[in-house]
């Protein structure tokens, strides 16, 4: 269904801002098998993965550790008659150092490795950049500001501000709306809060335990997990003069759907105490007719009861048949 034909029953409206940097109860990702590679092979071959392996096999069953070798986009890389435009964005070279504000340009060397630590944590002059900095033998690691509250956000957006193929620019929205300003950070929804040492024994060193600390999974949270994507919104239901009104509210911080191809149905019942449907209504989001971060899908009813009950679809360009992210019966306010 196409926005201009259920306009009459969907309606975008803006509401206030919910602060707060993202989700701190994310579970682990339980993405929806789509046929991509489940972890990337080549992690066992990154300088990095013998003293942080927990972190290491985290981030290879990433996107960011799929980027390269993913089949899919390795297939319309070929079709593309420029395709070294798309190189900057899934083999980027070390970002310190670099012109955040322009996207990447493309590594030379072990592309395999996809969104590789490198990127993320290479400066120029050899040393590792994180949250921290620590003494260690094995490199020298620098606190670097990008890697904790508002700055985090320049790293990511470097990359997702960028519309590509299918995907759009996400990062845009995230920008122009100030979403930094009211708490919330890429990291902080994308990335779940974790404590654990910063590092491993290597094979073959003398045993040594270290203290643990605050960090974040490298298990990236993304839409093809139904849980992560439900979180999306923020969910309400009212009754006034013999209608009821379901919202849906974007606090993902940017639009939803993301993706050309990916899309969004959601149906909506008004139930009576007994539980028997008294109003159906079922609407749809796409790239095109999308919600706008901080700003609700509301679904119009003609019909009053206790209850609605929601039911969301995900309709992802890769899967044959939608996913399930949303099942939620709601109490509705003002009967």
């Amino acid at each position: 269904m196409s926005f201009v034909r259920c306009v009459a029953s969907l309606a975008l409206i803006v509401v206030p801002s919910v602060a707060g940097d993202g989700f701190q109860d994310l579970k682990p990702p339980a993405p929806v098998a789509d046929g991509r590679i489940a972890r990337l092979a080549a992690v066992d071959s990154l300088d990095c993965t013998p003293c942080h392996r927990e972190v290491a096999e985290e981030w290879a069953t990433s996107l960011h550790a799929l980027a390269w070798v993913d089949e899919l986009y390795q297939e319309e890389l070929a079709e593309k008659k420029k395709p070294e435009g798309c190189w900057g964005c899934h083999v980027p070279v070390p970002l310190a150092g670099t012109d955040l504000s322009q996207k990447p340009a493309p590594r030379e060397e072990l592309r395999e490795h996809g969104v590789a630590c490198v990127s993320c944590h290479l400066a120029p002059d050899g040393a590792i950049l994180g949250p921290f900095g620590a003494e260690t033998d094995a490199h020298r690691s620098v606190a670097d500001a990008r890697f904790g509250g508002a700055e985090s956000d320049a790293l990511c957006a470097a990359c997702h501000r960028t519309n590509v193929g299918p995907v759009l620019g996400v990062a845009k929205d995230f920008e122009v709306t100030e979403q930094a300003r009211k708490g919330r950070s890429c990291v902080g929804c994308h990335m779940a809060p974790i404590e654990r040492p910063a590092a491993n024994t290597p094979p073959g060193a003398a045993p040594r335990e270290l203290p643990k600390r605050a960090g974040r999974s490298h298990a990236l949270q993304t839409p093809r997990d139904p849980s992560f994507l439900a979180r999306a919104f923020e969910l309400r239901a009212s009754s006034t003069d013999g209608r009821t009104r379901v919202e849906l509210l974007n606090v993902s911080g940017h639009r939803v759907p993301g993706l050309i191809g990916r899309s969004l149905k959601v149906t909506a019942e008004v139930l009576d105490a007994d539980g028997e449907v008294l109003a159906t209504r079922t609407v749809e989001v796409d790239s095109r007719s999308f919600v706008p971060v901080d700003e609700a899908l509301a679904i119009e009813l003609e019909a009053v009861g206790p209850k609605v009950r929601l039911r969301g679809l995900h309709r992802d360009p890769r899967l044959e048949q939608p996913v399930e992210f949303l099942a939620r019966e709601l109490d509705v306010a003002g009967r």
